[in-house]
């Protein structure tokens, strides 16, 4: 593949967990970045990276929109803002649809008017919950995963239109160093430091962990991708791990390479409904494969 690494791109999710890890990746590697947030959104998660990316405040209009992809003139967009509820209540509708639905269109319809034509963005396995492999017909199990089907509906449209060149990729479950969110690999740590016994469910569903480096080399290989030229209209990709786990192996591997014991009572907790037990496997990014084994990202998070 012809070397054609974007020099200007536009992150949107830049002060999240994987839309920080890209956004450090991009500068490191030369590129201009900006990214575009919220007033009440911290850059924390950035570190140092926020003195060297332009950052635009977004009031939520469409129009201001247009006029940051216009001035700023990207080659790339990479769209990561999400909002992410897995059981919604009532509450939760209007900003759901209007984050993961609304703001996928706004940015589509501002890179038409300033003729950006590149965008990545970030889909969720959980379209397809309850597909069978390999059927690319979507199923989602949650609001939260229909509001990203519908963003991805959105793109294909423009995509369809001549517009822009787009690829999805759909992402299964990330790990890393600093990770804040409440995810299984924190709770261990936490009881690992803490004593006593982590209560959990069932532990029989397989998932997909990919580190989060191996998913930031997935967005920039589909970036060149996208810039080469070499793919037009849209694409949707999944980013799997070499081969899908059970939550006790997982588990297991996690205590070995990191030389610590949990005392875990499976089966304490009911299984989450909609629970999937065996991911959707679709069509993994072509040229791309995870390259940091479980016990290698594993060990690293304690040798950090």
């Amino acid at each position: 593949m012809t070397n054609a690494k974007p020099q200007r791109a536009l992150v949107t999710g830049a002060t999240g967990f994987i839309g920080s890890r890209l956004t450090r990746r991009l500068i490191a590697e030369g590129t201009e970045v900006a990214i575009v947030a919220r007033a009440s959104s911290s850059l924390d998660q950035l570190g140092d990276a926020a003195n060297n990316v332009e950052l635009l405040r977004h009031d939520g209009s469409t129009g201001q929109l247009s006029d940051f992809v216009a001035a700023f003139s990207p080659k790339i967009v990479y769209h990561l803002a999400a909002n992410f509820i897995g059981v919604h209540t009532s509450d939760d509708v209007i900003p759901l649809v209007a984050d993961n639905v609304g703001f996928t269109a706004q940015m589509c319809e501002a890179m038409v008017t300033a003729q950006t034509r590149c965008l990545v963005t970030a889909g969720t396995v959980w379209q397809h919950a309850n597909s069978p492999s390999g059927e690319p017909l979507p199923t989602p199990n949650s609001l939260y995963a229909a509001t990203k089907q519908a963003a991805e509906d959105i793109i294909a449209y423009y995509a369809q239109t001549g517009t822009l060149s787009s690829i999805t990729l759909k992402i299964y479950d990330s790990y890393g160093p600093g990770d804040p969110r409440p995810k299984l690999l924190n709770a261990l740590a936490a009881k690992a430091a803490a004593g006593g016994t982590l209560d959990a469910t069932s532990g029989k569903q397989k998932l997909h962990l990919v580190h989060v480096d191996d998913i930031v080399a997935a967005f920039r290989h589909a970036g060149e991708i996208l810039a080469s030229g070499q793919e037009g209209g849209h694409h949707s990709y999944t980013l799997p791990s070499a081969q899908a786990v059970d939550l006790r192996s997982l588990v297991a591997t996690w205590q070995e390479a990191t030389g610590r014991a949990v005392d875990v009572a499976w089966g304490a907790r009911s299984d989450r409904p909609g629970e999937i037990m065996v991911p959707w496997e679709g069509v993994r990014l072509p040229g791309w494969e995870p390259k940091i084994p479980l016990k290698t990202g594993f060990k690293a998070l304690f040798d950090a």
